[in-house]
């Protein structure tokens, strides 16, 4: 009767040693995961900084070339629109 006791609490044990190893290995792969989809992030953030700065630096390049050293009505209207695009959650095409 103790020898079956014994081996079953060495079992349990093994398999509760085994069953804390595998949730271990779960929540290390979650975590990989979750670096990657926020490398992924910021990397897509990066781009998009840098796609309106370029769009800033043209717009920029464009206004400074111009004889007059007002805005160029091209050039304020397309800030408008998308300054307003960027603040209203409800701008249609």
């Amino acid at each position: 009767m103790q020898k079956a006791l014994n081996r079953q609490f060495k079992a349990d044990k093994k398999a509760a040693q085994e069953k804390m190893i595998q949730q271990e290995h779960e929540r290390q792969e979650r975590e990989d995961e979750l670096r990657a989809m926020a490398r992924k992030i910021r990397m897509k953030e990066r781009e998009r900084r840098e796609k309106e700065r370029e769009e800033w630096e043209r717009q920029y390049s464009r206004q400074s070339r111009s004889p007059s050293p007002r805005y160029s009505r091209e050039y304020s209207s397309s800030r408008r629109r998308s300054r307003s695009r960027s603040r209203s959650p409800h701008y249609r095409h």
